[in-house]
């Protein structure tokens, strides 16, 4: 009875420190983990296995021996041992993962190994390990421990032979590399960014923020395009048609220059527009425009489109439509439904009433975003802001566009150039949807010649324009 309770306070010391030990070092190990989350480091997945696997079996084989005093040729504490050693072989081996390609950068050659090459090769050395822990543990020959784990493997295809044929597809495509994560693919009719190749499948980002799961072994049987390959600008075409009154020519020149002046749109390759079809409505054009990489092209085709209704108002160009439409109007009706003039439009500012508006002067709409005048460039004329703001800007010493003053409704611009061609000093650039009023240099003279105190008192905003102007230059 002695010796048994001499044993049990032998014991009492191991059992007490692997009690206190055991959740010590978790509680030591979960600090370490939200410091280095924290801090994005590289060494997350180590210390993940450390606390989840290592920790907890090296306890259970040190209370097993120590506290229990299991044999040394007990099953369980052998079953302990070899978990514990192949757990230690996986960490070792994630810790090598870790410090070789966690912290690598986008240009190294460590960033360009894939991550199923690192985890199937990770998965090979395990079980290599394994088999030498089952030799060195258990007694036995590793001949008969490879015997065991090739027949093993035999069974475990036969049984799984869908997923090894994932496997053996993302092996393929990881060695034929004909896309990268970050890479944007179109396959099954769906457009998407690569985020993620593992073991079973490819996971693709759809522009609406869904993900499409496809399996290795479908995307290696079937064929899809990669629009980063061979670099990340899209070309991308859109088919419009304007009315057979509308020159062609006409249409391509002002077409091509909104193109040209919409953000997002690459200058090399350079935009084309070019007529493709005779319809039954319209004659059909097809803009072709390029932008930097295939997440800006949503973006860039909405500024076009919506540039597009304001160039055809402006330009008086018809988008018709196939549908026909029979309207009985009295006359009374017709007498209420004549188009707004520019002295209507200008009704609201005391300023502009007296200006003597002829059928030479015109209304335009410009979107928000676009250039209405640009320095260099002949001016339109004399323009009376209606509604909307715009951004004065001058080009300064080192070239770039400096804000000097902005404007909004009932204001005007033009300055010096609006009586000639003379090129614009100034660019001016819809900051909200705009519509203006461009007054003819014949009816600007007239206008300054009846009302020599109007045309004092724009002299004298022009003049303090100008000062501001040249204060930010």
């Amino acid at each position: 009875m002695n010796e048994n309770i001499m044993a049990e306070l032998g014991m009492l010391p191991w059992a007490l420190t692997i009690a206190l030990g055991f959740p010590t070092v978790l509680l030591l190990l979960n600090e370490w983990i939200t410091h280095t989350d924290r801090r994005n480091g590289p060494l997350k997945g180590t210390l993940r296995s450390l606390r989840n696997f290592v920790v907890p079996s090296l306890a259970l084989l040190l209370f097993a021996r120590l506290v229990l005093e299991l044999e040394s040729d007990n099953f369980w504490l052998r079953l302990l041992e070899s978990v514990f050693w192949i757990l230690v072989i996986f960490s070792c081996l994630t810790f090598i993962n870790d410090f070789v390609f966690g912290a690598a950068r986008p240009t190294t050659w460590q960033a360009k190994v894939p991550k199923l090459f690192r985890d199937l090769t990770r998965a090979g050395l395990v079980a290599i390990g394994a088999a030498i822990v089952y030799s060195q543990v258990w007694g036995h020959e590793i001949e008969g421990a490879i015997t065991a784990l090739g027949v093993g493997s035999v069974v475990i295809g036969l049984a799984l032979q869908e997923p090894l044929g994932n496997i053996v597809s993302g092996l393929m495509l990881l060695f034929e590399r004909p896309l990268n994560i970050g890479d944007w693919i179109v396959t099954d009719g769906v457009t998407g960014k690569v985020v993620e190749v593992n073991w079973r499948s490819i996971h693709i980002e759809t522009p609406t923020r869904e993900t499409r799961i496809v399996p290795n072994v479908s995307l290696y049987k079937s064929a899809f395009s990669n629009l980063s390959r061979p670099n990340t600008n899209r070309t991308e075409s859109i088919e419009i048609g304007f009315s057979y009154d509308d020159p062609p020519n006409r249409v391509k020149e002002v077409i091509l220059e909104l193109l040209k002046s919409t953000t997002g749109v690459l200058a090399a390759p350079g935009p084309a527009v070019r007529v493709v079809n005779y319809a039954d409505f319209s004659i059909t054009y097809r803009l072709v425009f390029t932008v930097q990489a295939q997440e800006e092209l949503g973006q860039v085709r909405d500024r076009i489109m919506t540039a597009i209704w304001y160039v055809a108002r402006r330009e008086k160009f018809n988008i018709p439509f196939p549908i026909a439409t029979h309207i009985q109007t009295r006359p009374d009706e017709l007498a209420s439904s004549k188009p707004i003039t520019p002295k209507d439009l200008a009704k609201p500012y005391p300023l502009f009433r007296t200006v003597p508006f002829s059928d030479l002067d015109r209304v335009l709409d410009y979107a928000s975003g676009e250039l209405i005048l640009q320095a260099g460039k002949p001016g339109l004329g004399f323009c009376l802001l209606v509604t909307g703001t715009v951004s004065l800007t001058v080009p300064s010493n080192g070239g770039e566009l400096v804000e000097f003053t902005k404007l909004e409704a009932g204001s005007f611009f033009g300055d010096h150039g609006y009586a000639s061609k003379k090129a614009s000093e100034i660019t001016v650039k819809a900051t909200s949807d705009v519509k203006l009023i461009v007054v003819s240099p014949e009816t600007t003279l007239t206008w300054f010649t009846q009302s020599p105190s109007n045309a004092g008192e724009i002299g004298n905003i022009m003049e303090a324009r100008r000062r501001i102007l040249l204060s930010v230059l």
